[in-house]
């Protein structure tokens, strides 16, 4: 079956561009409809930057011809609509969306937030529960079951911690690839290396569903590098509890 998924960032000609390189060139993604759109698109359409056009190279050793068709676009409402899954680079792109398309609000997460929910499989018992309160029965292990079961854990799965710095100040938020783009030269290989290993994580859970695949605990990231750049910092079991706490709330609110 072919599937729609949609990457967006601010400009799209950094973040989002590779995002949608990257995820073409997993295994098993040549059947689907993958673009990236952003949400603030000067006129002119503009090529992705040459950082992430040197880091999708090294990612998929077909860059010249990527770089050469890729021109930024803006957010189109109707391919927003139609996408089974929506991932974007920050909180602020999250909104921009959700304001422009409030109906895919289910559908929508940051690419940190969809790795961070999907940490541990759906559970069947997710699933079932699903199919309680919602349709998709045509594609009942489709990605827009699997966008369904991770909006279902929001709430309900510990969020990552906020580090502080020495002085107290926040860190970034970690559901956010921040832009830096326009920061030193260090910084923004560092986030879009990062961005890349958030890329293939979120392919390997959105594979291990629609394998259905249901064990209970996902495999840790095997290289210091992956744990590190990995946003889950939940507690053991903490998903697995999900469809226990949504089915007692759907209760208690019906009651």
């Amino acid at each position: 079956m072919t599937y729609r998924l949609i990457f967006v960032c601010e400009a799209n000609v950094c973040r989002s561009p590779l995002m949608e390189i990257v995820m073409r060139a997993q295994p098993g993604m040549s059947d689907w409809r993958i673009s990236s759109a952003g949400t603030r698109v000067g006129p002119g359409g503009l090529e992705i930057c040459q950082v992430s056009a040197s880091i999708a190279d090294a990612e998929s050793g077909n860059t010249a011809k990527q770089k050469r068709a890729h021109r930024s676009q803006a957010l189109d409402a109707d391919a927003l609509g139609s996408a089974d899954l929506i991932l974007t680079a920050s909180r602020a792109e999250r909104s921009a969306v959700a304001a422009l398309v409030p109906d895919v609000r289910s559908r929508l997460f940051t690419l940190r937030e969809a790795v961070h929910l999907g940490a541990e499989p759906v559970q069947e018992r997710e699933l079932e529960l699903l199919a309680q309160f919602g349709s998709d029965a045509d594609d009942p292990r489709g990605v827009r079951r699997y966008a369904r079961a991770l909006h279902a854990r929001r709430g309900f799965v510990t969020l990552p911690t906020v580090r502080r710095t020495m002085f107290g100040a926040r860190h970034r938020n970690p559901y956010d690839i921040a832009d830096a783009h326009h920061g030193s030269d260090r910084e923004h290989e560092a986030m879009l290396r990062a961005t890349v290993q958030n890329v293939k994580h979120a392919h390997r859970q959105l594979g291990r569903f629609l394998d259905g695949a249901l064990s209970p605990v996902e495999a840790a990231p095997s290289t210091p590098a992956e744990r590190a750049e990995s946003p889950s910092n939940e507690r053991p079991g903490a998903a697995a509890n999900t469809a226990t706490k949504t089915k007692s709330t759907a209760k208690a609110k019906t009651a």
